[in-house]
């Protein structure tokens, strides 16, 4: 079971992360509406959880109307050591609070965090079970799991909260 798991893993960090364009179901509730955030430039305040978010991953850049450039995979160990100030890696649950679930391919709301890669992206949670992973969530569908820290995966840093 945890070979299939860990395969089915690796399977869904191969997706290609560009190329697709989002789909969303109308007929469902929006779980992150526009409502919920207020923009400030290059950031994001959810008024939900009251965390502050980088409104582009790590390695593009804001350019005053959207994030440009591509964003960067890391290794677990790197992507904690990329917080500096008051930014930090998310928690599971503070990541997945991001998730649109009417949407796919990205499941996040791309007016709030435009051109988001389809794919895995880190948490600063371990895996409790098995020390050598820790939960990321998958943003093609939004489901989350735990992979080996030393996958490359892409980073979302956040800051208040905890």
């Amino acid at each position: 079971m945890r070979l299939r798991n860990i395969l089915l893993t690796g399977l869904l960090l191969l997706v290609s992360a560009t190329g697709h364009a989002q789909t969303c179901n109308d007929r469902m509730r929006a779980t992150t509406p526009d409502s919920r955030f207020e923009l400030s430039g290059d950031e994001v305040k959810d008024l939900q959880t009251g965390l502050v978010w980088q409104r582009c991953s790590v390695g593009q850049q804001w350019d005053g109307t959207t994030c440009t450039g591509s964003a960067t995979t890391h290794t677990w160990p790197a992507a904690l050591a990329l917080a500096t100030g008051n930014w930090r890696l998310p928690n599971i649950k503070e990541l997945a609070s991001i998730v649109e679930t009417a949407c796919h391919s990205p499941a996040i709301n791309l007016a709030m965090f435009p051109n988001t890669a389809s794919g895995s992206y880190w948490s600063s949670s371990p895996d409790v079970g098995y020390s050598y992973n820790a939960w990321y969530v998958y943003f093609y569908y939004g489901e989350d799991g735990t992979v080996s820290k030393h996958y490359d995966l892409y980073v979302r840093l956040v800051r208040g909260g905890q």
